[in-house]
């Protein structure tokens, strides 16, 4: 009874824990700050690192992430997403949340006169997580189901929840890398368009590949599935290093 008691508790306790899962994982968020650093100038380079203070762009992309653990940093959590039901539009909430956070964030470090270096660099590090996380489709998922932390599925013969395969389980199992995640070449109309800094329409776009991630044709993940939508997940993370660097450009240009 006493073990029944202990493996139920734990189930439980896995399933409200499961809303704090970290978007794109360590690697797919250094990958994001790469591809950015990819398509900036070399003084804006030079304006961001000096901010950073030796962080790396890799651990400066990772640091919301990183802090999770500190409960001084609790009241980030809600940064990292937004949900609305499955027939709502997408619209800008005033609050905790990643469509609102990061369009205050930028407005912040545009008039950063004000700010210490302390504070500019926490909002480069907030800039670079969430841009990244905005491109993760469940990040701006269904309120029914946690933006798919509470829909389990298998994959690789092991139980998994839909938002963490789409974070980190189809990157680790297809061994996606940074030169996958750049073989995505752009138009130069497409180019111009993603260089368009509007955080709404991200976050719309974003949504609008929800239909394809749930079309999973039962809770068993395929290999077919998981191929079709590493691709998908490679042209996001593309996307997002194109905006992040976009932003950084704007914010830094003076």
């Amino acid at each position: 009874m006493i073990k029944k008691y202990i493996i139920g508790t734990l189930l439980v306790l896995t399933i409200l824990s499961s809303n704090k899962t970290l978007a794109w994982g360590k690697k797919g968020h250094a990958y994001v700050a790469e591809i950015a650093f990819s398509y900036l100038d070399e003084n804006t380079k030079k304006i961001v690192l000096e901010y950073l203070d030796g962080t790396s762009i890799e651990d400066a992309a990772n640091w919301m992430d990183s802090v999770r653990s500190n409960h001084s940093y609790d009241y980030m959590k809600p940064y990292h997403y937004v949900d609305f039901e499955r027939n709502e539009a997408v619209v800008e909430i005033s609050g905790d949340n990643i469509i609102y956070k990061l369009d205050a964030t930028i407005k912040e470090l545009k008039d950063r006169k004000k700010l210490s270096k302390e504070d500019i660099k926490t909002k480069i590090e907030i800039i670079f997580h969430l841009i990244g996380d905005l491109h993760q489709p469940l990040h701006v998922g269904y309120t029914s189901d946690k933006g798919g932390n509470s829909l389990q599925v298998l994959y690789n013969d092991k139980g998994i929840n839909l938002h963490s395969l789409w974070d980190s389980g189809i990157i680790e199992k297809k061994e996606i890398t940074l030169e996958d995640c750049q073989k995505f070449q752009f138009s130069k109309k497409e180019l111009r368009k993603l260089n368009k800094i509007n955080i709404l329409n991200w976050a719309k776009e974003s949504r609008t590949l929800l239909d394809p991630i749930y079309n999973t044709g039962g809770n068993q993940i395929t290999e077919e599935y998981a191929s079709k939508n590493a691709l998908v997940i490679e042209s996001q993370i593309h996307k997002a290093g194109i905006r992040l660097a976009a932003v950084l450009k704007t914010v830094f240009k003076n």
